[in-house]
């Protein structure tokens, strides 16, 4: 089960995201309820499903500017790694996916 805001793993999300952006975009409860949305998009609609609410998450609380932001910066591939992790220690995507979605960061 989740431990959400108080998980090192969550903040340190929402610190990167909050970090690059320069505000408090996105807090740790706030991305725990995210990934319970992602598993049951999962459950739901499939890996494809998944995959179009993964490319539209962002919009949700960032800005095009915001997006692009965290895109460009040095951090980046950390940040990709990170939500990875949670999204694998959470049980939204198998180990194997996530080696695939490293490979592609």
């Amino acid at each position: 089960m989740s431990r959400g805001y108080k998980d090192p793993l969550y903040r340190d999300v929402a610190d990167l995201v909050n970090t690059t952006t320069g505000r408090r975009a996105v807090s740790a409860s706030r991305l725990q309820k995210l990934v319970m949305e992602a598993k049951y998009v999962r459950k739901t609609q499939g890996t494809m499903g998944l995959m179009n609410y993964a490319q539209r998450l962002p919009y949700q609380f960032l800005s095009t500017n915001e997006i692009e932001m965290l895109r460009t910066s040095p951090r980046y591939r950390e940040f990709s790694y990170r939500v990875i992790d949670l999204f694998v220690r959470e049980g939204v995507i198998s180990q194997f996916e996530a080696m695939m979605l490293r490979r592609a960061v």
